[in-house]
């Protein structure tokens, strides 16, 4: 009697540990989401760039800053991805960005980031920890580029202008020290200028002659980009496009202006040409393939832009980081934007020859150093920008269409530039 009843104990027993051990047993399964596991990797998170780095940008980037990167963030990747500057790359991103399979990150033309933004293709960035102090170390005019209906929408991460390039010679034999300083300086030197030595203007397009339409007097749009007409088509900008003529017709500009192939490199080292307008690259291309620095700053003297009566100089350039709408890493993306404008990374980057869009960076001895760098430095501040609106292409090719109109084939200025005005305004109101 006393065997069967420490059976049917040990039976019971047996059976509550049963239920207690299976009950456990759930429990761990139920939860193993929150067990950590010593086995578990860490979450990294990939991010796709899209960039147009040069062949030694791209060395720079890729060998240099991007283990930089990886080491203080282990737990983003940054897939990077050259691809060509033209406007098939445009066309790409605005597909792949409406149906959802663009880039997380990329680095586009500061001309780009209002037609973006306005077909909602674009993050726009005020909400993030730090932009306010991000905005403050960045140069004022290469930011307000990412400026479109009330948002920023990217960072500048590198910016350029073009500096006037002199032929140490010629300003010798004009009987001048140094460089003209001001657009009406400029002008009294080009009456003075020896032989055929011309003035280095590339052509009509925007990138290259803009700096001389607005050095003499001329006018693109309002001060808020909103209207054309009295502006472009003003008595001053008529003015400074018969003063661009009128070089063409006194053999002021290159013989091979009109065929879009003038080679002002050669030209200014030679003499051909007693100043050429270019941006940094002049100097960092050809010392690290034909020349050293030093040979190049003997005969040519780089200095700002001739100013014009209101203090502005040449046409700001350069590229922006933004981040594109639907990318599941937005913080991710942040942080890259943020480390790629810091002034170490700035600096780092100039190797390759690009300028600082971070002021401290531009600023600092160390780049000052560099023996043509202070011009383009000096430059930035007075900088002018291409109409920051969704419509620049558009815009742009009707400035270039109505110069060539003019200055190649001899249509009437006030009738070509008054139609191009009013075909501006109409891209205008859409904006």
């Amino acid at each position: 009697m006393v065997k069967q009843k420490i059976c049917v104990f040990q039976m019971v027993l047996y059976f509550c540990l049963a239920l207690l051990l299976n009950g456990c047993s759930d429990q761990i399964i139920n939860n193993k989401d929150t067990v950590p596991s010593l086995h578990k990797k860490e979450k990294v998170e990939e991010l796709v760039f899209w960039h147009t780095y040069s062949d030694e940008e791209t060395r720079v980037f890729e060998e240099e800053l991007l283990p930089l990167f990886q080491k203080k963030f282990p737990k983003i990747k940054i897939t990077s991805v050259r691809q060509p500057y033209n406007e098939h790359l445009k066309s790409a991103l605005i597909s792949k960005g409406s149906s959802g399979q663009a880039p997380d990150v990329v680095r586009i033309d500061i001309a780009w980031v209002p037609e973006f933004a306005s077909l909602g293709l674009l993050e726009p960035l005020d909400h993030f920890t730090g932009f306010n102090q991000k905005k403050k170390a960045l140069y004022a005019n290469a930011f307000e580029t990412n400026f479109y209906n009330g948002l920023y929408y990217g960072l500048p991460v590198n910016i350029t202008t073009k500096a006037a390039i002199y032929n140490k010679l010629s300003l010798k034999r004009a009987g001048l020290e140094k460089p003209p300083e001001t657009m009406d300086d400029f002008l009294k030197l080009a009456k003075k200028k020896q032989g055929n030595a011309f003035i280095g203007m590339k052509g009509v397009n925007a990138w290259d002659s803009l700096p001389f339409f607005w050095g003499l007097g001329g006018m693109l749009t309002n001060s808020d980009y909103t209207q054309a007409s009295g502006y472009f088509n003003s008595e001053d900008s008529i003015q400074a496009i018969k003063t661009i003529k009128s070089w063409k017709e006194k053999g002021l500009l290159a013989p091979n202006f009109t065929s879009g192939s003038v080679d002002t490199w050669n030209s200014i080292l030679q003499g051909q040409a007693f100043m050429a307008e270019d941006g940094p690259w002049f100097y960092s291309v050809l010392s690290t393939s034909y020349y050293t620095v030093d040979q190049l700053m003997n005969v040519t003297i780089p200095a700002p832009f001739p100013v014009d009566r209101q203090g502005k100089g040449s046409i700001l350039g350069g590229e922006n980081l933004v981040i594109m709408k639907g990318t599941e890493h937005k913080e991710a993306v942040w942080t890259f934007m943020n480390w790629m404008t810091s002034k170490e990374i700035q600096q780092r980057m100039f190797n390759s020859g690009i300028l600082p869009a971070n002021k401290e960076a531009a600023n600092s001895s160390a780049m000052l150093q560099t023996p043509y760098l202070k011009a383009y430095v000096e430059g930035l501040e007075n900088a002018r920008l291409r109409p920051p609106v969704k419509s620049w292409s558009r815009m742009e090719n009707i400035y270039t269409k109505a110069m060539e109109a003019v200055i190649f084939h001899d249509r009437d200025i006030e009738t070509t530039i008054n139609d191009a005005a009013k075909r501006m305004d109409q891209l205008l109101k859409s904006e």
